[in-house]
């Protein structure tokens, strides 16, 4: 992995001119929970309104309303931005709120969501779940169960048959090791079952829908004689050793980077997905606790992740250089890259526009070694429920 100090050259010329190659995709991304209000269906509408969930008792409510101004949205995207594509996802617990029973009002406004996208001539990429579930199957045990990647497998159909046509991009899941993680690891999120058992049938179940939704979108592709790319938006991050020379801890970040990078990947097979979509935020600096590695999640390992360098207004380290490190580690793949989220959480402008040059550059410096990155999407285009 290369280091700061490795490509301090490309530090000193931040703001010279670069150009990215025709047809690269300039974007933002949405995610219907997080920006419509209103979906009194989900799971996390039903967890929220549980109390002491969330540490200031925050609640989506009516959010942004981009359920009813996403024209005005797409106006800021097209007239200001200047965007030739837009991701955004459908919400689940809207278009099924009981199971086997679809809401016919939910396609019809996610269509006319779409054919305004398109008729800006913006490329548009779906995310078909996004973290959040219906409430019917949240008390199901919701991805716990084998039973949920038929019900999955269900509404992909559902949406390709009513929303396809409108559709450049499939994300079949968004993040899927990080709902695990959080729902079922850390326990931040609902369902908050502290149980790795539970944990590793919700990975295995969503990379079954994964495959199976896979094979839906291209049969319907085919029927149509329509091209179509599916893929997932997969949380990645860039591991570095806390002690430069330390052999203990550059097994430990090479290890932890194949366990949670890669791992979704190698469970699901690479000829299932078309393209990579890759969400970049977190770097880590990996420390070995002992002179043996001998657990990968826990002690003796420490996971190194303060801000020892800038950092976003949630403590999050900004480091730009680690979206190359990412881009060339995937390039190997031979599949063409997509950043699907990118950005940071600061009431601060200047520094926005000054960290998101930083990662573009470092996007085009990727490029220009050799990986094929076609397209940056901004997270987020609204302020949105986090």
């Amino acid at each position: 992995m290369s280091t700061p100090m490795e490509r301090k050259e490309k530090r000193d010329s931040h703001y010279e001119p670069r150009k990215f190659p025709k047809g690269f995709l300039w974007g933002a991304a949405t995610s219907s929970y997080q920006v419509e209000g209103g979906n009194r269906h989900a799971d996390w509408w039903h967890w929220e309104h549980l109390g002491e969930k969330i540490s200031d008792n925050t609640k989506s409510g009516e959010g942004v309303d981009h359920y009813n101004l996403y024209k005005q949205d797409f106006d800021i995207a097209q007239n200001h931005l200047h965007n030739n594509a837009h991701r955004l996802s459908v919400e689940w617990s809207r278009c099924e709120p009981e199971e086997g029973v679809w809401d016919d009002r939910a396609f019809d406004h996610y269509r006319k969501v779409l054919m305004d996208l398109k008729s800006r001539d913006m490329k548009v990429m779906l995310t078909i779940h996004h973290f959040t579930n219906p409430q019917w199957l949240f008390e199901q045990n919701g991805w716990e169960k084998r039973s949920v990647v038929k019900k999955f497998l269900r509404f992909v159909d559902k949406v390709a048959e009513e929303l396809g046509e409108y559709v450049d991009f499939w994300c079949t899941i968004n993040e899927p090791m990080v709902y695990m993680l959080q729902g079922y690891i850390f326990v931040e999120w609902p369902p908050q079952k502290k149980s790795k058992f539970k944990a590793l049938k919700v990975i295995l179940n969503m990379a079954r829908a994964h495959k199976g939704a896979y094979k839906i979108l291209h049969k319907w592709g085919r029927q149509r004689g329509r091209k179509v790319m599916v893929g997932i938006a997969n949380n990645v991050s860039s591991f570095a050793t806390y002690r430069k020379h330390s052999f203990t801890d550059s097994i430990l970040a090479a290890v932890i980077d194949r366990a949670t990078n890669h791992i979704f990947y190698t469970l699901t097979g690479k000829r299932t997905h078309d393209y990579l979509g890759l969400n970049y935020y977190f770097h880590f600096r990996m420390r070995s606790a002992s002179a043996f590695i001998r657990t990968a999640f826990g002690k003796p390992v420490d996971e190194i992740g303060e801000a020892t360098f800038e950092s976003s207004d949630i403590g999050w380290e900004l480091f730009p250089h680690g979206i190359f490190d990412v881009c060339m580690d995937f390039a190997s793949y031979k599949k063409p890259i997509y950043i699907t989220e990118n950005g940071l959480a600061t009431s601060n402008d200047d520094k926005r526009i000054r960290v998101i040059v930083g990662y573009l550059l470092q996007l085009y410096y990727a490029i220009e070694s050799g990986a094929d990155v076609r397209g940056y999407f901004h997270w987020s285009l609204l302020d949105n429920f986090e």
